[in-house]
């Protein structure tokens, strides 16, 4: 066995797959980001297009998952985000292909010239999209979307 290990930091989540299956498990994240100087995320990981797929340790064992065949990730809010963070989003109820739906709020990154939910969702080019409550984070893969609707 080598001596030679790759620091991780494990983050638990459920990952849902296009059939409908759920599968709770950990991920393993950097403890520093390609991005920032803080621990690589979860949407960091799903969006990375380098590497298709990914390890989750569910129960005894570790799948490598193909993130193209997964349909949205449910994970907690982490203690150190501000909770009241869908209270300044663009609240949304997102309808995906598979007939359910995933409230809460997406955070425009909006340009002066092109404010509009449209506008944003048109220019993503990430796959999967944040949609943030005060409980939990869905990461839901842009293709599974079937329609997003503003909600009041």
């Amino acid at each position: 066995m080598s001596d030679y290990r790759i620091e991780k930091i494990r983050r638990h989540l459920v990952v849902v797959l296009t059939d409908g299956s759920r599968i709770a498990g950990e991920v393993f994240l950097r403890p520093v980001s390609r991005f920032r100087s803080s621990p690589e995320e979860p949407l960091e990981l799903l969006n990375d297009t380098e590497e298709p797929f990914f390890a989750l340790h569910s129960g005894d064992r570790t799948l490598i998952v193909a993130k193209c065949n997964v349909a949205r990730v449910e994970l907690p809010v982490p203690d150190e985000d501000d909770s009241n963070l869908a209270a300044i989003g663009v609240p949304v109820e997102v309808a995906l292909t598979n007939g359910g739906t995933c409230t809460g709020s997406i955070f425009l990154e909006t340009r002066a010239d092109r404010p509009r939910l449209m506008d944003f969702l048109n220019a993503y080019s990430l796959r999967f999209l944040p949609v943030i409550d005060a409980r939990q984070m869905v990461l839901v893969n842009k293709d599974t979307i079937a329609h997003v609707r503003e909600v009041a």
